[in-house]
């Protein structure tokens, strides 16, 4: 017991005068970067338990210190060797022990060595009473808060992320709304529209998240700001605004704060506003997956207060606007995926199945990008997510205004050469197999069961997959005779990547 003590005592020991060394040499510039070079082999070297020991004994300060010089050599290994020894303290005493270094970090002109610090800060508040002491040190959170105007895009990307996980808790949300917090916070977005987007972008992860969110950062102008920038002149900037407007238009709470400041009316007079052009062909495309999102979880209310937004939907298909065209193949589908979403749609009676008949009739004309959407769209308005049979007369009534021969055009993209074409075509097919009118047009259709079931010519593992999804389906199904229902689950029982056995016979020839 005596010797093993003793041995630790000249670990410890021989630990001591490692760091000593190690110290004495970072203040000799010119021995700076093979100390550094020397501290980072050996932490490279030793195992974990043994790396905290160093780390705790290293004085980090004269580390940082490497970090004033211009020799981008020092402060690249400075960097490398804090992030080893700060990743080998505890959670939380980095930023207990050295605030001031931290804070200098977040201030230095290289983008290194603020990403550095920025990711040991990130590190601490995963805990949170690590987070609540971050609060506590209202520097150093103002150092991050700056980092979000940085003119380098990793760097202000980080500064966002942790400003965020601040405010999504309790102490940290009452921190930020602060008038010292929220200052510098407006001082950021005076910078520049940049600047100014990325809080935006801070403000509204956090108040979607929310109600109570939404309240408390009300009790700031950044929000009012955010709402006030649909007037700007900058169109690129409305664009992005739109972008984020869909995000905490998600949120009931934000959709309802939203609806009460007469955003949802200004942005359907903005796309009804063809005079202006330019915001026209920017800010259309986001509008409209706006309103998409929307509709998918209040399908029917956004039917009864904007109904316009349906017909513009539906004009769009023929307006020849490739990116608009798509948006609004996206924007159906996603109306469409829900039942509530068919009813709404179905409601528009004849303009639906005009719909559907000019996305078949120009179909073919698509380039192939827009016909993945076109199919992905048709997928997702004939598939039901819920047994209602309601819902499954109105897939049913769809598919059959499609075109006269509607399932020669499914078969056809479902047998398409090109695998996506292919994929998008076997999705509508396995929408289908899931309702009984689905099973009997599979039925119904010539050699079509037996392309399901011939496991020869599929090489993509997703087409082998969904073909297997379609027969497992039509397994269950009651419009099949008992032999193919048979061949059916001898399908599934052997799996969807089952590699039939190729039989030979040699004929012996003349010689």
């Amino acid at each position: 017991m005596q010797c093993q003590m003793s041995q630790q005592t000249l670990k410890m020991a021989s630990r001591e005068e490692w760091c000593a060394d190690k110290l004495s040499k970072l203040l000799q510039e010119d021995l700076r970067i093979s100390a550094l070079n020397e501290i980072k082999e050996h932490f490279e070297s030793i195992p974990a338990s043994e790396a905290s020991r160093f780390a705790d004994g290293l004085d980090l300060p004269l580390v940082f210190d490497c970090l004033n010089d211009s020799n981008l050599e020092q402060v690249d290994l400075a960097c490398e060797v804090l992030t080893l020894c700060m990743t080998n303290l505890n959670i939380g005493e980095t930023t207990n022990r050295y605030v001031v270094p931290l804070e200098r970090a977040l201030n230095h002109p290289y983008s290194g060595v603020k990403i550095m610090a920025l990711k040991e800060i990130q590190r601490d508040i995963s805990e949170e009473n690590c987070l609540s002491e971050l609060c506590k040190r209202k520097s150093l959170l103002i150092s991050v808060i700056k980092c979000i105007g940085d003119s380098d895009l990793s760097v202000a990307k980080k500064a966002i992320d942790i400003t965020v996980v601040v405010g999504l808790s309790d102490i940290g949300l009452r921190t930020l709304i602060m008038d010292d917090i929220s200052n510098e916070m407006r001082e950021v977005m005076s910078t520049n529209e940049v600047s100014r987007l990325r809080v935006y972008e801070v403000v509204v992860n956090i108040a979607k998240e929310a109600e109570i969110n939404l309240d408390q950062i009300k009790s700031t102008d950044i929000l009012t700001h955010f709402l006030e920038e649909l007037n700007n002149h900058d169109i690129l900037l409305k664009m992005n605004v739109v972008e984020l407007l869909t995000q905490l238009g998600l949120s009931r709470h934000g959709y309802n704060y939203l609806e009460q400041n007469g955003v949802i009316n200004k942005l359907f007079s903005m796309i009804e506003d063809t005079d202006d052009s330019m915001t026209l062909q920017y800010c259309e495309p986001g509008i409209l997956k706006f309103f998409g999102n929307i509709a998918h979880w209040k399908p029917l209310e956004l039917m009864s207060k904007y109904p316009k937004i349906f017909d513009r939907l539906f004009s769009n298909l023929e307006s020849g606007e490739l990116t608009i065209v798509a948006i609004s193949l996206d924007t159906l589908g996603i109306i469409g995926l829900t039942n509530q979403g068919k009813s709404a749609l179905n409601a528009t009676g004849n303009k639906m199945t005009y719909a559907l008949k000019t996305i078949v009739k120009l179909l073919s004309s698509f380039p192939t990008d827009v016909k993945i959407r076109a199919l992905n769209c048709l997928e997702h308005l004939l598939s039901v997510n819920e047994q209602q049979s309601n819902v499954i007369q109105i897939t049913k009534k769809w598919f059959n205004v499609l075109c006269e021969h509607p399932m020669d055009v499914i078969i056809r993209y479902a047998k398409n050469p090109f695998s996506e074409i292919k994929i998008a075509g076997l999705g509508i097919l396995l929408g289908m197999s899931y309702q009984q009118w689905g099973q009997e047009e599979i039925r119904n259709s010539p050699g079509l069961t037996e392309y399901l079931l011939d496991r020869n010519i599929e090489t993509l593992k997703e087409c082998k997959e969904l073909k297997f999804d379609i027969i497992r389906a039509l397994a269950a199904s009651t419009v099949f005779d008992e032999a193919t229902i048979k061949r059916f689950q001898d399908f599934i029982k052997e799996g969807p990547f089952h590699i039939e056995a190729v039989t030979e016979i040699a004929f012996e020839g003349n010689e």
